[in-house]
């Protein structure tokens, strides 16, 4: 499989053989959106993946 590089303004596709096969002229870098989850629904999350662990050794056992 090929990759995609940056090459100046434009985007190309190169093969692994290093010919270009296509050229993204209009391509517009985006930024990604991170969202970063609170402490206390952290808190929550794994107390209640705790309370699944052990009612499944409870069962199981």
């Amino acid at each position: 499989m090929g990759k995609i590089e940056k090459k100046g303004e434009a985007f190309v596709y190169r093969q692994d053989d290093g010919e270009i096969t296509a050229r993204f002229n209009n391509v517009v870098e985006k930024m990604v959106l991170v969202h970063e989850g609170s402490p206390a629904y952290k808190k929550v999350f794994y107390l209640l993946v705790l309370a699944g662990v052990l009612y499944l050794a409870f069962i199981f056992h």
